[in-house]
């Protein structure tokens, strides 16, 4: 509910900031539509660094899944089975400034008022889609804060859109793999804060304190949605322009968070309910459980874990059966191998988890359960849709994996 009323709060803000004037010598004047055309102009006070040249990533999906794939447009359609992937990099701006006072836009504006585009967020909710750099909502806005100044460097994790939103698979995936990029670009020692969207979300605070980052270095967006530091760091989107996760992303999270595991034993064969979820529920969740448990199967409510009971749990799994859902991002955690089945509604048969399986080296296997309430047309109907899981397919399944 309060995850709600804030979205609910940032969009009558935003929408107010677009009719009242005040301070708007703050909008950007144009744009730079790229980090590395920035850093070449003179007396910019910016500097590029590219950790990853740009390359072609590949998908394997099979027809069966792509034809099940639900299709909503634009980052919500049929899987890519190709992506070019552009470089990743890390910018450095003097006198940077950054905006993010919704979730649908983070504004990187250098020192001299330009938007920086292939280092801001712009998301056009009509299309599903990312949006041109030129349609960053912060040229439709009118009313700017002051911006807070900070001493020193800032690098920020912010990613927009699902982590925007305090979405677990994307801080993970969007959000905390950038400070990989950061060390690599020969960065790390020099930063002074990082930002985020909300430092007091347990797992934000708990995955930041096991990569070495106190909690007096975290800033987050309830008290600095605009600012400007001394130095400011920004990085490229780690998915790029895409869907695909980079294998360098799934390395770090593996390599970096593995040891932050809690010293705490589970059943190596794990069930993820989506009880304390406001969607997606297994309708027959009971007798999935009834199914499952003469097989070692335990069930589990990620919520009520801790970040390293999460990573505790995934890291000593050999087989897991969930419906699809944001706990999955976990599956980083788990050893080459480890069987997945995943659990579909009709109308969100979506393909993060096979994805990340498949970069991964884990065997997925699926299930899609018939439509719930008939028809369903919209991707937001869809994420809500339940699901009732077929018992006898689910045991056919689990008897060609285990």
């Amino acid at each position: 509910m309060t995850d709600i009323l804030n979205r609910g709060q940032q969009r009558a803000g935003r929408l107010l900031r677009e009719l009242l004037p005040r301070r708007q010598h703050y909008r950007p004047v144009g744009v730079h539509p790229s980090s590395r055309g920035v850093a070449t102009r003179p007396d910019s006070g910016a500097r590029y660094t590219e950790v990853y040249p740009t390359q072609i990533s590949h998908l394997n999906v099979t027809p069966d899944l792509y034809a099940h794939t639900t299709d909503y447009g634009g980052l919500h359609a049929k899987p890519n089975r190709l992506e070019q992937t552009p470089a990743a990099f890390v910018l450095a701006l003097a006198e940077g400034r950054l905006l993010a006072d919704n979730a649908l836009s983070v504004a990187v504006i250098s020192a001299d008022n330009r938007l920086v585009g292939d280092a801001s967020f712009q998301y056009d909710p009509r299309r599903s889609d990312l949006a041109r750099p030129e349609k960053n909502n912060v040229f439709a806005q009118r009313w700017f804060s002051e911006p807070r100044r900070v001493r020193g460097t800032v690098a920020s994790l912010l990613s927009g859109g699902g982590a925007a939103m305090g979405n677990y698979y994307h801080w993970l995936i969007d959000s905390l793999p950038r400070l990989h990029l950061l060390k690599k670009a020969g960065f790390w020692d020099e930063i002074d804060y990082f930002l985020v969207y909300d430092g007091q979300r347990r797992f934000v605070a708990d995955s930041l304190r096991a990569l070495g980052i106190r909690p007096e270095q975290v800033l987050d967006l309830r008290t600095h949605r605009h600012l400007v530091a001394d130095r400011l760091l920004v990085t490229s989107p780690v998915r790029g322009a895409g869907t695909h996760t980079p294998q360098w992303a799934c390395s770090f999270l593996r390599d970096e968070l593995r040891a932050a595991a809690a010293p705490q034993t589970f059943s190596p064969y794990v069930y993820l309910s989506r009880r304390d979820a406001p969607a997606r529920h297994v309708l027959n969740e009971p007798d999935v459980e009834a199914l499952l448990r003469p097989y070692g199967f335990e069930t589990h409510v990620l919520g009520d874990y801790s970040f390293g009971q999460q990573l505790a749990l995934f890291a000593g799994a050999r087989a897991v059966v969930a419906p699809t859902g944001a706990g999955l991002a976990n599956l980083v955690f788990a050893p080459a191998g480890t069987p997945v089945v995943e659990l579909f509604p009709k109308h969100f048969t979506v393909v993060e988890y096979p994805e990340l399986c498949f970069r991964l080296g884990l065997p997925h296997r699926y299930l899609v359960a018939d439509a719930a309430n008939g028809p369903l047309t919209s991707r937001r109907a869809g994420w809500r849709e339940n699901l009732t899981v077929d018992l006898n397919a689910l045991s056919s399944c689990l008897h060609q994996v285990l």
